[in-house]
């Protein structure tokens, strides 16, 4: 069984994540490398009544943060492959305290009674490990986090969202993508999923998950990231997948690399009368100058490419 440990992480504001904050995932992850844990969850305590409205570019910032936070930390420890994943609280339509996986929960002193609470509603309680921020990290301050101009106008939701990708070895970026994709969803999300065929000339092409390995990982990670919607996942052998087969889907979700083929999508739907789909774009990976606690995203090693080289070389 999947030994998994979660991290309570509140956040005072939806302006950035500052030292403090940081200060909590390095530990966890720090700790869970140590003790062999499968995977963490990092479970966001977002403050108020969350909305998306107006919030676009700031939970991508947030997610992005954290996660190359986390990165960090696990490249430093050669283990860029442990699984950490960045859960929303309340958001995620359940209850992640009552997950029979978790087996530690890692918690400041503060956040010590809810932990308590947890536990009084479980059959086996878990483990609790308190997490003390060194005195010069503790900080109400704004640390480093990604910078983005884009007018935050996109906070409109949808209730069919769509979004394609290879998804092999989902990583941070994938995270992002499908989180956010997620965020904007009310009842369906199609994801298209490059099917084998099309994958014949990458590099290190062995290493590449079949096509319903594939599916099967993402339709997890929807199901850890959000509950209650319908999830629509499919292979697709060309760039269009479902956004021209299923006129009933209202927005699309795309990178910086892909936004091209998002008008391309939209270009064929206008030949088949279909509505134009919304176009939702995800650049904070991407981000020529973006950065986090110094580090610079791009050089961060954020890709399948890379992730089957590291396979490839340490099978070696």
């Amino acid at each position: 069984m999947t030994t998994t440990a979660v991290l309570l992480l509140p956040l005072s504001s939806l302006a950035s994540v500052n030292k403090t904050q940081q200060s909590l995932v390095k530990q966890a992850v720090k700790e869970s490398l140590k003790r062999n844990i499968d995977k963490l969850l990092i479970l966001v305590q977002l403050p108020g009544s969350f909305t998306i409205d107006g919030q676009w570019q700031r939970l991508q910032s947030i997610l992005c943060s954290l996660y190359v936070t986390q990165l960090n930390v696990a490249y430093a420890a050669d283990a860029p492959l442990f699984d950490c994943t960045v859960i929303l609280d309340g958001w995620c339509n359940y209850a992640v305290g009552q997950e029979p996986s978790v087996s530690l929960v890692f918690a400041s002193e503060q956040d010590v009674s809810q932990v308590d609470t947890w536990n009084q509603q479980r059959s086996k309680p878990f483990e609790l490990q308190k997490l003390a921020v060194p005195e010069e990290e503790q900080e109400k301050g704004i640390a480093t986090i990604v910078e983005n101009n884009t007018q935050d106008n996109d906070g409109q939701l949808f209730d069919r969202v769509i979004v394609g990708g290879t998804f092999d070895h989902i990583h941070a970026g994938h995270k992002i993508l499908l989180t956010m994709t997620a965020l904007l969803a009310e009842k369906t999300i199609y994801v298209g999923v490059t099917d084998d065929i099309m994958l014949v000339s990458k590099k290190h092409r062995e290493f590449i998950a079949s096509t319903q390995a594939r599916i099967e990982n993402v339709k997890q990670f929807l199901h850890t990231v959000r509950r209650g919607l319908e999830y629509i996942v499919v292979p697709i052998i060309d760039p269009f997948g479902p956004t021209i087969t299923e006129p009933s889907v209202q927005a699309l979700v795309v990178s910086k690399e892909t936004e091209k083929g998002g008008d391309a999508c939209n270009t064929e739907r206008a030949k088949r009368n279909f509505p134009p789909l919304a176009l939702r774009m995800i650049d904070v990976i991407s981000s020529d100058n973006a950065s986090v606690d110094g580090q610079d995203i791009g050089a961060l090693k954020i890709s399948s490419t890379w992730i089957r080289e590291y396979i490839a070389q340490h099978q070696q």
